[in-house]
């Protein structure tokens, strides 16, 4: 797990996963506002973009990846205007729990102070 890690600058999260290891990536939302997340990868073969509304954890996307240095995720949010600005960051982990282990991105909007607008999610179980 040594080789997992995020660093967080402005909205953009740099991220490092185990590699080749199957990783769920999930993003969820507890905003009215549009949240938008696009998690790119230097060499082209992780390219998604989750968007969307809700609360309570609405899940608003959901794949599989595998596990790689140099992916990138940038976090917005649309303003009442419709013009998507850029969120506030925060982390965790990674966490291990067993052979079970999570890393989490947290994005905050400005509306209040909670980080939980929009929450990325990446955890992958490992052998024991």
């Amino acid at each position: 797990m040594s080789d997992a890690y995020v660093y967080v600058k402005d909205n953009t999260a740099e991220i490092s996963l185990p590699a080749g290891t199957q990783v769920t990536v999930k993003a969820k939302t507890n905003s009215s506002s549009v949240q938008q997340v696009r998690l790119t990868g230097q060499d082209g073969g992780v390219d998604l973009l989750f968007s969307g509304t809700g609360e309570r954890n609405t899940v608003i996307g959901q794949e599989t990846v595998t596990g790689q240095a140099g992916l990138k995720a940038v976090f917005e949010y649309a303003g009442a205007d419709g013009v998507f600005r850029p969120s506030k960051l925060n982390s965790g982990g990674p966490y291990e729990i067993g052979n079970y282990n999570l890393l989490v991105v947290v994005a905050e909007n400005g509306d209040d102070a909670d980080y939980n607008d929009t929450v990325l999610e990446f955890s992958w179980f490992t052998s024991k």
